[in-house]
C-alpha cells in the first residue's frame, strides 16, 4: 500500500542518512589520524614543555594518593605533596612539582651562532608549535585540562585591577606623567584587559617580557654615552643590570607557570618587546627623566596587578609549591644582585620566604614596589642630579666619613689591622704627623 512505501521510503532513507552520517565520522576520524600522526613527527624533536608537563602531572599530582585534596583541589583535579618526592623519569628523585622544567625551554639554543641560522632554528620550532596550537583551537586534538597555567585554576579581575590603581591615585600614588606617555599606558593596558582576559598568568608573562626592555635600553644608551666620552654612569648601570636580573626571574616563573604555552602570546610579546626597545632608545636619547617616569608607570601598574591578583586568589596560593627557579632566587645561592636593585634598602636586609606560590607572588609585587623607588630615584638622578649608587657602594665607600676626623680615624684602623697582620717583622704603616715612621721601601 501507499503508506507502507512511504515506510519503507523513510526507513531507507534513514539507513542512508546513517551511511553518510558514518562516512562522514570515518572521514573525520582518518584526518585526525593523519593530523596527529604528522604532528607526532614534528614535535617530538622539540620537547616542548606541554607534552612533558602532562606527563609529569599525571604522574606526580593525580597519582599521589599521599597527598590532601582540599576542596579546591578537589575541583580543579589537582593535588600535590609539598613534603613528598616522586621520579620525574630522569632517574632522579625529585620532590613532586606541577611546573614545568625551564631547562627544558623550545627557545633555549646550545650555543651562541651567526644571526641567520638562530633565526631560521627558530623559525622552524615557532612553525611546529603553530600547527600544536591550531590543532587544538579547532579541535583536532584534544586539550590537556592538566597543563598549566590551566590545572591551576588561577583568576584576575580587571574592573578590580582598575579599582586598586584608582585607589593608589587617590591616595597620592600617581605618577605625573607625560600626557603622551599616560596615554600610551592607558591604550596598553586596554589591549592587556581584553588580549588576557581570565589568563593572568599568560598576562604576568606578558608584561615581564615587556618589563625587561627598559634596562635594555637604559643599558644600551649609557654605553653609548660612555663610548662617545660624553658622560659615564657604571655605577647606574650596574643598578639596572640588577633590575633586569631581577625581571629576568620573574620571567622565568611565569613561564615554569605555563605563561608561554601558547604561539599566538610569544608572537605578541617578542614583537611589541622589539618595538618597545627602539623606542625607549628614542625616549631617552630626548630626555632620560621621561623614560625612567613612563617605566614608574609600568611598575606602578604591575604593583596594582600583582597586589590584587594575591588579594583573589590567596587560599589557592597558599595551597601550591613554589616553582624551584622562585626558590632559587630568593633564597639560595649569591644573593648580591637580588640586594643590587634595591637602593633604599641595605643589603641583606631583606630576605623573604618562598615555601607556596603565595610567596612568590607576594614577594614579586614587592619587587615591582623597590622597582618603582628606583624608579623614582633615577628620575632624581636625571633632574636634580642626586646620584644613583648600588647599595653595596653606599656601604663600602669610605667617604660617606663627614668630616675629616671621621676619615682620619678610618684610616688609622686601617692601619692598626694592616699591622696586626703583618707581625712584629712585617711592614709598619702609619698616618698622622704623630709618627714618623713609613712604609718601608724595601
Amino acid at each position: 500500500s501507499k503508506p507502507s512505501c512511504q515506510l519503507v521510503a523513510t526507513r531507507a532513507g534513514a539507513h542512508g542518512n546513517r551511511d553518510l552520517h558514518a562516512r562522514h565520522e570515518g572521514l573525520r576520524n582518518e584526518m585526525t589520524s593523519f593530523t596527529q600522526l604528522l604532528l607526532a613527527f614534528t614535535l617530538p624533536p622539540l620537547r616542548l614543555r606541554p607534552h612533558l608537563a602532562s606527563s609529569r602531572l599525571a604522574r606526580l599530582t593525580m597519582a599521589d594518593e599521599r597527598g590532601v585534596a582540599t576542596d579546591s583541589t578537589k575541583r580543579s583535579g589537582f593535588r600535590f605533596s609539598s613534603g613528598g618526592a616522586s621520579s620525574d623519569g630522569l632517574g632522579d628523585s625529585k620532590p613532586s612539582s606541577p611546573y614545568l622544567p625551564i631547562s627544558e625551554g623550545y627557545l633555549d639554543g646550545d650555543k651562541p651562532d651567526a644571526a641567520w641560522a638562530l633565526a631560521a632554528t627558530n623559525f622552524v620550532k615557532q612553525g611546529r608549535t603553530i600547527l600544536s596550537q591550531i590543532g587544538e583551537t579547532v579541535g583536532l586534538l584534544p586539550g590537556d585540562p592538566l597543563r598549566p597555567p590551566a590545572c591551576l585554576g588561577l583568576s584576575l579581575s580587571n574592573e578590580a585591577v582598575k579599582e586598586a590603581e584608582r585607589r593608589r591615585e587617590a591616595a597620592g600614588g600617581s605618577v605625573d606623567a607625560h600626557p603622551v606617555s599616560r596615554t600610551l599606558y592607558d591604550v596598553g593596558c586596554l589591549l592587556l584587559d581584553n588580549l588576557f582576559d581570565q589568563r593572568p598568568i599568560q598576562r604576568f608573562w606578558f608584561l615581564e617580557i615587556i618589563a625587561r626592555i627598559p634596562y635594555f635600553s637604559y643599558v644600551s644608551m649609557l654605553h653609548l654615552y660612555e663610548s662617545f666620552g660624553w658622560w659615564r654612569g657604571p655605577e647606574l648601570r650596574k643598578v639596572h643590570n640588577a633590575e633586569e636580573w631581577n625581571e629576568l626571574h620573574h620571567l622565568l616563573i611565569m613561564e615554569a607557570l605555563g605563561g608561554n604555552a601558547q604561539w599566538s602570546d610569544r608572537f605578541l610579546g617578542y614583537h611589541v618587546a622589539f618595538a618597545y626597545y627602539w623606542f625607549l632608545l628614542g625616549v631617552y636619547l630626548c630626555s632620560p627623566r621621561i623614560a625612567y617616569q613612563f617605566m614608574e608607570l609600568l611598575e606602578a601598574h604591575a604593583v596594582d596587578t600583582y597586589s590584587t591578583f594575591v588579594k583573589e586568589n590567596r587560599e589557592r596560593l597558599s595551597q601550591l609549591p613554589p616553582p624551584a627557579v622562585a626558590r632559587s632566587y630568593y633564597t639560595e645561592g649569591d644573593l648580591y644582585y637580588f640586594d643590587d636593585f634595591q637602593v633604599d634598602r641595605k643589603p641583606g636586609s631583606r630576605r623573604p620566604a618562598c615555601d607556596s606560590l603565595l610567596d612568590v607572588f607576594e614577594n614579586i609585587a614587592i619587587d615591582e614596589g623597590e622597582h618603582v623607588k628606583t624608579m623614582r630615584a633615577c628620575q632624581d638622578y636625571a633632574v636634580l642630579g642626586k646620584v644613583v649608587v648600588s647599595p653595596h657602594a653606599v656601604n663600602s665607600d669610605t667617604s660617606s666619613a663627614t668630616s675629616d676626623e671621621e676619615r682620619r680615624a678610618l684610616w688609622k684602623q686601617w692601619a692598626e689591622e694592616v699591622n696586626q697582620l703583618g707581625g712584629a717583622a712585617g711592614p709598619r704603616v702609619s698616618f698622622g704627623a704623630e709618627s714618623s715612621e713609613e712604609w718601608p721601601l724595601k
